[in-house]
């Protein structure tokens, strides 16, 4: 999300691609308020606290987005199945909650750019042919 967020981002004309060609063919994105909360942060630093708020409110509203709760059950998982048994690795618990939501939910595919979910083992939607 961020990079389609950040016109300025590396990767944002490849998510702005990726996303459009996923929606159209009837994706759905599935995300935790988590994402929401690191969004919002970063919105909030470049462009302030009114593009944040109606971002994160436009996203949250969209019907393309199933946005799911964090339980202590779910950052319970993150730490055990992820930040604990990965120590080495820099993974964020925002990261770790949505490794332990996919694996749960049996997903298998992230829309990221972040090397940290091959690492965790999945594959990025970039990288499949939709």
């Amino acid at each position: 999300m961020l990079a389609i967020a950040n016109p300025r981002d590396q990767y944002h004309g490849l998510a702005v691609d990726t996303a459009r060609h996923f929606i159209t063919r009837g994706g759905r994105w599935i995300g935790t308020v988590l994402v929401l909360a690191e969004l919002h942060g970063h919105l909030l630093r470049w462009r302030g606290p009114a593009v944040a708020r109606q971002v994160v409110e436009a996203v949250r509203r969209d019907p393309a987005y199933d946005w799911r709760e964090v339980d202590l059950d779910l950052v319970d998982a993150a730490m055990s199945e992820w930040l604990e048994r990965f120590g080495d690795q820099r993974f964020s618990l925002t990261d770790a909650v949505t490794f332990a939501l996919m694996r749960r939910e049996q997903l298998k595919t992230a829309f990221a750019f972040d090397q940290d979910f091959r690492t965790a083992g999945f594959t990025l939607l970039g990288d499949v042919s939709l």
